[in-house]
């Protein structure tokens, strides 16, 4: 079980990206975020549901959302509310979120530990910040990541490796 690469994005435009391992094989970055957009759109649209995750090729590509404005209606920093004022929650997409594996990995720790990752994105960042793609603020949040996904980011034989 390893992650390859993960990504936060909003309205189609990546906000923070991260990569593990190489994915060149899996699909092109650009192409990734278009498909991810595409379907993520057409099952929450026909379906009225969320897609969760889909096979391609020997990886599966899990993605989540959500919705920052429980996290702008939860906010209880004064920063926080103050930068988010500004902002008409009524008509904010959702944070977007995908993870590449490999196809053996357990999909509900992938998608418990995704969760959180969101979760602690959309708290530690003003929805102004997200809104307006502030990127140069998320890289900040790249070692939370390592220290959220942990052992998940490695394969079995990084793990076996670092046992020596």
């Amino acid at each position: 079980m390893a992650i390859l690469e993960l990504a936060i994005s909003y309205q189609g435009e990546p906000l923070l990206e991260k990569q593990f391992y190489s994915t060149s094989n899996v699909l092109d970055k650009n192409i990734r975020n278009s498909l991810l957009q595409t379907i993520s759109g057409v099952v929450t649209e026909a379906f009225g549901e969320e897609i969760q995750s889909f096979s391609l090729g020997k990886y599966t590509i899990t993605v989540i959302t959500h919705n920052i404005a429980d996290s702008a209606d939860s906010a209880d920093s004064e920063a926080n509310s103050k930068s988010n004022s500004d902002v008409d929650h009524s008509s904010l997409e959702p944070l977007l979120m995908y993870c590449i594996v490999d196809q053996n990995s357990d999909d509900k720790t992938v998608l418990k530990t995704m969760r959180e990752a969101l979760f602690q994105f959309s708290n530690r960042f003003s929805i102004y910040d997200i809104t307006h793609k502030k990127v140069k603020k998320f890289k900040k949040f790249d070692k939370r990541l390592d220290k959220i996904f942990g052992d998940l980011i490695l394969k079995s034989e990084d793990r076996f490796k670092s046992l020596f």
